[in-house]
C-alpha cells in the first residue's frame, strides 16, 4: 500500500533559504578579499582615490621615517615640501646576482623639493656591510646603483632627485668575473692570452679635432671569437706624451661632442661589440662637458646594442682624506657605462703596502659606482723599487740582479781542470737576495744589497701565485673583474696567464707563500744529469769522483717547482760522470767564512752556456742567441751596403746608420735611408748628432731645433733613434758643458718630439764613450758611469726607452771579469759595462748596445800606438766574441738591441775603423759564421 501526503510533493521553503544565504556570504567574502586587494600593493586603490598622506617637512632637519628608512631635509625648502615613504615586504623586484635585503620603500613627495636631501637606510644585523649596495628604480623600470657612504650602520644617499622605490640588495661575487685584456699598438694578441680574456681591446685609434678618428689597430683579434672586442680609443700614442688639446677641443661644443659621439658609434657598429674610451688628463673645468660626451656616446651605442667602457685614473687622495677625481664625474660615468677600467698606476705604491690601501680604494669605488661594472687594472709584471720610486719590470730582468753562475775550486789548476775527489762550489754572482713574503697582501719580494750590505732595491715579484694573492685582495668585494694593460709582455712570468684563465672561469685558485728556490742541474756530454734545490742565498758545494768529462752547471729560479726565470750557467771541465751532493755546513743565512791570506783558488774554466747544452770553449754553440725581445745589427757605411746577404745569414735584422744634423737641413735624407732600409727587409737605427760649437752657442734654442728636425725624421718611421753619440767627449758635447744633466734637458726635448710625431720610433739615449780619463783631461771628458749617474738623477729616465751603450775596447772575451793586462777597470769588460750601467738605471730601462765591436789587425798593417792594445787579437776571437757577446747578452733579459761596430768600413790609419769590422778584405766575415752558427 502506498501512502501519499502534500508535504512529500512540494519543495521545502528551509532548504532554499539555506542556499541563499551560503551564496550571499561567499559573495561578501569575495568582495571583501577583493576591496581589500584593492587598498594592498601594488593596486593600492586608497592611495589612488585619495593620494599619499604627505608628511610636511618644511625646514632643514626634519625628516620622516618608515621600518629602516629614514628621510631629512638638509638644506634649503621654501616651506612646501612633504613626503611619504612606505615600505613593502617582498616586493623588490630582481637586480642580477643581488638578492634584496630589506623591503621597497616606496618614496613619494609633493610640493618644492628642497635643495638637498638625505636617504638614510639601516643595514639589517648580520650583514658584511661591504657587500650591501642601495639600488633605487621608478615604475616599470629596473633596479639601479645608487651612490651611497656608509655611516652608523646605515647607508646614505644625498641628492635632490631621489628614485620612486629604494631597497638594500646584498651583492654576490661573480661567478665567472670578467676579464678585459688591452693591449698596445706594436703587439699582436697571442691566443693563449685571448683564451684568458673575456673582452680584448687592441689600441691604435686616436680622435682628432673635427671628432673623427685616425690610427689603425693592433693586431690579432678575431670577431668570431668567444671574447668581446672593443677597441680602445685613446687620446695619446704614448702614455707619457698625453694629447689634451684634442679632447678641449672635442668638448668645447655640443655639435663637436655630439659628431664625435656619431663617429664612435658609427666605427663601433662595423663588426665590433663596443669602444673602450681611454681620454687621459681632462681638466677639472671639462668636467661636465665630458660627462655629456659620455653620455652622448652611451646613448648612441646602446640604441644598437653596443658596449661601452671608459677608463678612468685611480683618483688621488686629498689633503682632507676625500678623493680627487679632477675632471670625471664617477658616478654621472658610472651611469653610462656598460663597464669601467679602473687604472690603477703601476708606479703607485698601492701593491707594494703603501699609505692607500687597496681596501681603501675598493671601499670608495663600490660606493660611487655599480661594482659590477668595475674592473681593477692589476699589473702582471713585476715592480722594482729603488729610493721610494716605483717601475714595471719583466721577471727576468726583476731576478737577473742575482746574477749568473759563477764555479770555483781551491784546488783547480790555473787551466781549470779539477781533479778526481776534489770539491768545487757554484752560486750566483751577483747581488745578495733576501725574500720575504708582505704579512698582510702575501705578496712576495726580494730585497737586493751589496756587498757593504747597503739596500740596492726591493723587487714585488708578479708569480701565478701572486697575481691569485691579487685577486684574493679583490674579492671581498664582488668587484666584476679585473683588467689588464701589460699582460702581453714578454716580461710576464710563466703561469700568470694560466692564473688568469683560471680566474676568469671563476675556479679556486691557490695562494701559496712557498719561497723561490735555486734548481741546480749538472750535466755531462752524455746527457746525464742531476738536480739539486737550494736556498735562494744558498751556494752548491759538489763533490767529484768519477772519470772525466765536461760538464754544464746551470741554476734556474723556481717557485712552487716552476722555472721562473734561468741564469747564464758555466761549463767546468772535470773528471766526472757523478757527483755526490754536500749540503752547506747551515741553513741560517751566516755570511762565508773569510779566506786566510792565501793565494786565491783559481776559477774554473767558465763559459757562459745556455740551459743543459755544453759546449766547447770558443764561439757558442747552436741556441745560445736566444729569441725573444733581444735583436741585433751592425752599423754600416751606408743603407746600400753589399754585405747584406752576409748579414741576413749571420741573422741580424738591424742596421744603423749615422748622420750629423746641421740647422736649416731637410729631414728627406733621412726619410730616403729609412725607405732603403725597409726596402732590404731591415729595421733602422738612425743615430743623429749635432754639432758641438753650435749646441755650445745656441744652448736651449738649438736643442729645440735639434729636437724639431727629430721629429720630422720621426715622421718617416726609423725604428729607432738614438739622440747624439758620446755626449760625454768634447769632440761631441761643448767642452767644460759636459754633464749628464744638461744632456737630459736634450733628451728630454727630444723624446717628447718624437713620440709627438710617431710614438712607435724606440727613442735611445746617447750612448757614453766608456772612459775613465776625466781626471786626466778635467773639462774635456766625463767619465761614462758618472755621466749616466746624472742623466738618472735628472729624470732622464723617463725620457728614453732604452738606454745607449757602447763597448768597444775589449781584448778578453766577452765571459771574463778579469785577465786584461792593462786593468781591471770595468770598462775592459763586457760584464763589467753591463753590470755597471744596469746598476746605475736600476734595472728600469733595457740597454742598448748600438756600438758593441773588437779590433783586430789581422790583415792589416800594426796598430798604431794608440791601439796597440789590440795588437794581438786574432779575426778568431774578434768573431767568437761578437757571437758570444750576442748569446749573453740574448740570455740576459737586460739587453734589447746589440749594434755590432762595424759591418764594412774602410778607414784604417789613426782611427783603425777597418780593424773593428766584421767583413774583411776580400768579403769574408768569420763573426758572421760564428753568429750564424749560434742562432
Amino acid at each position: 500500500m502506498t501512502i501519499e501526503t502534500q508535504d512529500s510533493e512540494r519543495p521545502s521553503s528551509g532548504g532554499k533559504l539555506g542556499c541563499w544565504m551560503t551564496g550571499l556570504t561567499t559573495i561578501a567574502c569575495a568582495v571583501t578579499l577583493i576591496c581589500a586587494g584593492l587598498f594592498l600593493p601594488p593596486v593600492r586603490l586608497y592611495d589612488k582615490l585619495f593620494g599619499p598622506q604627505y608628511t610636511p617637512l618644511p625646514q632643514p632637519s626634519a625628516s620622516i621615517s618608515a621600518d629602516g628608512l629614514t628621510l631629512t631635509v638638509l638644506e634649503g625648502g621654501d616651506g612646501t615640501f612633504g613626503a611619504s615613504v612606505s615600505a613593502h615586504e617582498g616586493s623588490a623586484p630582481a637586480s642580477g646576482t643581488r638578492r634584496p635585503l630589506t623591503s621597497t620603500y616606496e618614496l613619494a613627495t609633493t610640493g618644492t623639493i628642497p635643495d638637498r636631501l638625505e636617504v638614510a637606510l639601516a643595514l639589517p644585523e648580520g650583514v658584511n656591510p661591504v657587500l650591501v649596495d642601495v639600488m633605487g628604480w621608478d615604475e616599470g623600470e629596473a633596479p639601479a646603483h645608487l651612490v651611497a657612504q656608509a655611516r652608523d650602520q646605515a647607508l646614505v644617499v644625498t641628492g635632490d632627485d631621489l628614485p620612486q622605490y629604494m631597497a638594500l640588495y646584498e651583492a654576490a661575487a661573480p661567478t665567472q668575473p670578467a676579464v678585459l685584456v688591452t693591449y698596445e699598438v706594436t703587439q699582436t694578441l697571442p691566443p693563449a692570452v685571448a683564451n684568458a680574456a673575456s673582452v680584448v681591446a687592441p689600441s691604435g685609434l686616436q680622435p682628432t679635432t673635427n671628432g673623427s678618428l685616425t690610427g689603425s689597430l693592433a693586431p690579432g683579434f678575431d670577431l668570431s671569437a668567444a671574447y668581446r672586442v672593443t677597441p680602445a680609443v685613446r687620446n695619446f700614442a704614448d702614455p707619457r706624451a698625453v694629447d689634451t688639446g684634442t679632447i678641449e677641443a672635442l668638448l668645447s661644443t655640443v655639435a663637436l661632442r655630439n659628431a664625435h659621439a656619431a663617429q664612435l658609434a658609427a666605427f663601433a657598429s662595423a663588426g665590433y661589440d663596443g669602444v673602450l674610451i681611454d681620454y687621459r688628463d681632462v681638466p677639472l673645468e671639462q668636467r661636465d662637458n665630458f660627462s655629456a660626451l659620455i653620455a652622448a656616446v652611451s646613448e648612441n651605442l646602446h640604441n644598437t646594442g653596443l658596449l661601452l667602457g671608459i677608463t678612468l685614473p685611480m683618483p688621488a687622495r686629498n689633503a682632507e682624506g676625500g678623493w680627487d677625481t679632477a675632471g670625471y664625474d664617477w658616478p654621472a660615468l658610472g651611469r653610462f657605462a656598460d663597464f669601467i677600467q679602473v687604472r690603477v698606476d703601476p708606479t703607485s705604491d698601492i701593491w707594494t703596502g703603501a699609505a692607500v690601501s687597496l681596501d681603501e680604494l675598493q671601499a670608495w669605488l663600490i660606493r660611487q659606482v655599480d661594482r659590477a661594472k668595475l674592473r681593477i687594472t692589476i699589473p702582471a709584471l713585476s715592480l722594482r723599487e729603488v729610493n721610494n720610486t716605483i717601475a714595471p719590470i719583466g721577471l727576468e730582468q726583476a731576478l737577473s740582479a742575482m746574477g749568473d753562475v759563477t764555479v770555483e775550486a781551491a784546488s783547480a789548476t790555473v787551466d781549470g781542470i779539477i781533479s778526481p775527489g776534489d770539491t768545487f762550489r757554484a752560486r750566483l754572482d751577483g747581488y745578495t737576495a733576501v725574500q720575504g713574503i708582505d704579512e698582510t697582501t702575501h705578496l712576495p719580494y726580494i730585497d737586493y744589497s751589496d756587498e757593504s750590505n747597503s739596500a740596492v732595491s726591493r723587487v714585488w715579484l708578479t708569480t701565478a701565485s701572486a697575481l691569485n694573492a691579487r685577486f684574493a685582495l679583490i674579492a671581498p668585494y664582488a668587484i666584476g673583474g679585473v683588467a689588464f694593460d701589460d699582460l702581453i709582455n714578454s716580461g710576464v712570468a710563466p703561469g700568470v696567464v694560466d692564473a688568469v684563465a683560471t680566474y676568469r672561469l671563476g675556479l679556486p685558485s691557490a695562494v701559496t707563500d712557498e719561497p723561490l728556490a735555486l734548481r741546480w742541474t749538472i750535466e755531462n756530454a752524455s746527457g746525464e744529469r742531476e738536480e739539486v734545490v737550494t736556498r735562494l742565498d744558498e751556494p752548491l758545494i759538489a763533490t767529484i769522483a768519477a772519470p772525466e768529462g765536461n760538464y754544464a752547471v746551470n741554476a734556474a729560479i723556481v717557485s712552487g717547482g716552476q722555472a721562473q726565470a734561468q741564469r747564464a750557467g758555466a761549463a767546468v771541465a772535470v773528471f766526472v760522470p757523478t757527483m755526490t751532493y754536500t749540503p752547506s755546513p747551515t741553513f741560517t743565512p751566516t755570511p762565508l767564512p773569510t779566506a786566510t791570506p792565501t793565494p786565491p783558488p783559481a776559477q774554473v774554466q767558465v763559459v757562459s752556456v745556455p740551459q743543459s747544452e755544453v759546449v766547447a770553449a770558443g764561439a757558442p754553440g747552436s741556441g745560445s742567441i736566444v729569441a725573444g725581445q733581444f735583436e741585433y745589427g751592425g752599423h754600416v757605411t751606408s743603407t746600400q751596403v753589399n754585405a747584406i746577404e752576409q748579414m741576413r745569414r749571420a741573422g741580424m735584422t738591424w742596421m744603423k746608420v749615422q748622420i750629423r744634423y746641421f740647422p736649416g737641413m731637410s729631414p728627406s735624407d733621412a726619410g730616403n735611408l729609412v725607405s732603403e732600409a725597409h726596402g732590404r727587409g731591415f729595421k733602422l737605427l738612425l743615430a743623429i748628432v749635432g754639432n758641438p760649437a753650435e749646441l755650445g752657442a745656441g744652448g736651449t734654442g738649438y736643442m729645440q731645433g735639434f729636437a724639431g728636425f727629430l721629429a720630422s725624421v720621426a715622421g718617416y718611421g726609423p725604428d729607432a733613434i738614438e739622440v747624439w753619440n758620446e755626449p760625454n767627449l768634447d769632440r761631441e758635447w761643448p767642452e767644460g758643458q759636459i754633464s749628464g744633466a744638461m744632456y737630459a734637458e736634450m733628451l728630454r726635448m727630444a723624446y717628447t718630439a718624437i713620440k709627438g710625431a710617431n710614438s712607435s720610433v724606440m727613442v735611445i739615449s746617447g750612448a757614453p764613450a766608456p772612459t775613465g780619463a776625466e781626471a786626466a783631461y778635467p773639462g774635456r771628458v766625463r767619465n761614462d758611469d758618472a755621466w749616466v749617474a746624472e742623466l738618472v738623477a735628472a729624470g732622464g729616465l723617463q725620457y728614453m726607452d732604452c738606454l745607449g751603450a757602447h763597448y768597444n775596447e775589449g781584448i778578453v772575451g766577452p765571459t771574463q771579469n778579469s785577465g786584461d793586462p792593462r786593468d781591471n777597470y770595468y770598462t775592459r769588460y763586457f760584464p763589467g759595462m753591463l753590470n755597471t750601467y744596469w746598476s746605475l738605471i736600476g734595472g728600469q730601462r733595457p740597454i742598448c748596445f748600438t756600438e758593441l765591436g773588437y779590433l783586430t789587425p789581422e790583415g792589416f798593417p800594426p796598430l798604431n800606438e794608440y791601439f796597440a792594445w789590440a795588437q794581438n787579437v786574432s779575426l778568431a776571437q774578434q768573431a767568437a766574441w761578437i757571437a758570444e757577446a750576442a748569446a749573453l747578452s740574448s740570455q740576459s733579459g737586460r739587453v734589447r738591441l746589440m749594434i755590432i761596430w762595424n759591418i764594412d768600413f774602410t778607414v784604417y790609419g789613426s782611427d783603425p775603423q777597418a780593424g773593428y769590422a766584421i767583413v774583411r778584405p776580400g768579403g769574408g766575415c768569420p763573426a758572421c759564421d760564428a753568429l750564424a752558427a749560434a742562432r
